[in-house]
């Protein structure tokens, strides 16, 4: 939009401005952004369907959803809660002693 708006010489605002009120311009504009995106897709598709890896990649995951590597959005998860005693003085450790509840002094 912005080069579009450039090549005619108006601020991308001013562009909106005229979409807003002349609703048969912004019709125009979403049906060139349409065929252009027929002709790109169209394009990529035939490189996928030579062989070409990242083509057939590209598609997959902008067309079908597909994603690799860390799928954290979509995957089962899993939380796990570790409930750890606080510390331990050097000679609570030695003699292996795992207080419960110490009562703070502020009890």
């Amino acid at each position: 939009m912005k080069g579009i708006a450039r090549s005619l010489g108006v601020s991308l605002e001013t562009l909106n401005e005229w979409m807003e009120r002349h609703p048969e311009l912004r019709a125009a504009m979403d049906e060139g952004r349409e065929a252009e995106h027929k002709v790109l897709h169209n394009a990529l598709y035939k490189q996928a369907e030579k062989g070409n890896i990242v083509a057939g990649i590209f598609l997959l995951k902008t067309r079908h959803g597909y994603r690799e590597g860390d799928q954290t959005g979509v995957a089962n998860k899993v939380s796990v809660t570790f409930n750890v005693p606080g510390a331990l003085t050097p000679e609570q450790f030695r003699k292996g002693r795992v207080i419960e509840h110490e009562p703070s002094t502020d009890d």
